[in-house]
């Protein structure tokens, strides 16, 4: 396999656990402690993946992937933020500033390979994105960004989580029980009512404008999204 990953990462045992685990699948693992480090590194060895905390010394996650992101041969390294940092905010700064995906602590191995692979699986030339498309709406899920009609729409990532829900089961009504149950849309710390659901419903339709229209609620039971008649 010969992929290199590099462990951004502070926490020293939880590094070294990272790196056991990637080099049992057969991948090569660099630790740093922090950012700075990270950096100096890659000027030498431009590493397959990484995974970057946020929470360092020196120099934080979000900044070292803005700096990563500044140069053009970094711009294909596919960078997973692992961080005790839950809050929404959070998460969308995350992917605002570069990142291709975003896992909380504590970490399930299952999960974090299967996202290591995904990325690692793609074709380097070009790096082509894993689009979601209906009608005139296109979702870019590595990089979690929306356009309608090829105009870039601002969705929070709940909002993101939502719309990708309904536009891989379109045609399908799914109910407010069903939409309550999603761990990708909400996680597991949110208490969530059927008010909450119709609320971000709202705000994704007006914000999806022409492309709103698609979402269709279904009295008494939830939502759907599938084209016009």
């Amino acid at each position: 396999m010969d992929k290199l990953i590099a462990i951004a990462e502070d926490e020293k045992d939880l590094a070294e656990i990272l790196s056991i685990n990637l080099n049992r699948e057969g991948y090569k693992t660099k630790i740093f402690s922090n950012g700075l480090e990270l950096l100096n590194f890659c000027e030498s060895i431009t590493p397959d993946l990484i995974l970057l905390d946020i929470m360092m010394p020196k120099l934080d996650g979000i900044e070292t992937c803005k700096l990563i992101r500044k140069k053009s041969k970094f711009e294909k390294i596919p960078i997973i933020f692992i961080t005790a940092r839950a809050a929404e905010s959070d998460i969308v700064v995350g992917h605002e500033v570069g990142g291709n995906d975003y896992l909380i602590k504590p970490i399930s191995n299952k999960i974090l390979l299967s996202k290591i692979k995904r990325f690692l699986n793609k074709p380097h030339d070009g790096f082509e994105s894993n689009i979601l498309k209906f009608n005139e709406i296109t979702m870019d899920m590595d990089s979690y960004s929306t356009f309608v009609n090829q105009k870039k729409i601002e969705l929070t990532t709940t909002e993101f989580l939502l719309l990708e829900a309904l536009i891989k089961n379109q045609g399908r009504v799914l109910s407010r029980n069903q939409l309550v149950k999603k761990k990708r849309i909400w996680g597991d710390n949110k208490l969530i009512y059927d008010r909450t659901i119709d609320v971000h419903v709202k705000n994704l339709r007006e914000k999806l404008a022409n492309g709103g229209k698609y979402i269709k609620a279904v009295r008494g039971i939830g939502y759907k999204i599938e084209a016009d008649d």
